[in-house]
């Protein structure tokens, strides 16, 4: 295991840094754009197999990304419920923490508080959490947060992710990590 775990945090790592170099140029009207098309296609979970009722249900959640007046705009739609759900996400860019932006992935088959099928995600924490600059929209109504969660399929889709956030946060005033 601890093998796979060090083999797992250099693919990050470099994933990143290539990730990074190829953001890093980018205006705010091509991130938006990239992640509009690029990032959405990334911005699919890894697939989960789960045994349900004796039957194996493949797992995986869909994200749509759209970068607009500073405001990225995650929505998320899930087949894990009986007709799936969404949830859609708005993050002002100004209030991301930019050095807090990270790719977390969690062991295979472990659920967490992250209610989302997948094994990569992406994590964008505000800078002020305890003011819950976030709006997350369910079936259950508005509530604010201080975090907000992008499913990728792999690792490096999870950096390029993290990159392109980073990129577009700084790009609307966060300030650099």
């Amino acid at each position: 295991m601890p093998f796979r775990a060090s083999l797992l945090a250099v693919s990050l790592l470099l994933g990143s840094v290539r990730g990074a170099a190829g953001q890093s140029n980018r205006t705010l009207a091509e991130t938006a754009r990239w992640l509009e098309t690029d990032g959405t296609d990334m911005a699919t979970s890894s697939p989960e197999l789960d045994l349900t009722n004796v039957r194996l249900v493949g797992l995986t959640a869909t994200s749509k990304l759209s970068l607009s007046d500073c405001r990225l705009v995650i929505t998320v739609t899930d087949n894990s419920g009986v007709s799936g759900s969404r949830t859609t996400m708005r993050v002002p860019m100004k209030e991301v923490d930019v050095g807090g932006v990270r790719v977390v992935a969690r062991a295979e088959g472990y659920h967490d508080f992250i209610y989302i099928p997948g094994r990569y995600f992406v994590t964008i924490p505000a800078r002020a959490p305890d003011t819950y600059p976030f709006l997350t929209i369910t079936r259950q109504g508005e509530f604010r947060a201080y975090l907000a969660t992008i499913p990728a399929k792999d690792a490096e889709a999870g950096s390029m992710l993290m990159a392109a956030v980073q990129r577009a946060a700084e790009l609307c005033g966060a300030g650099a990590p």
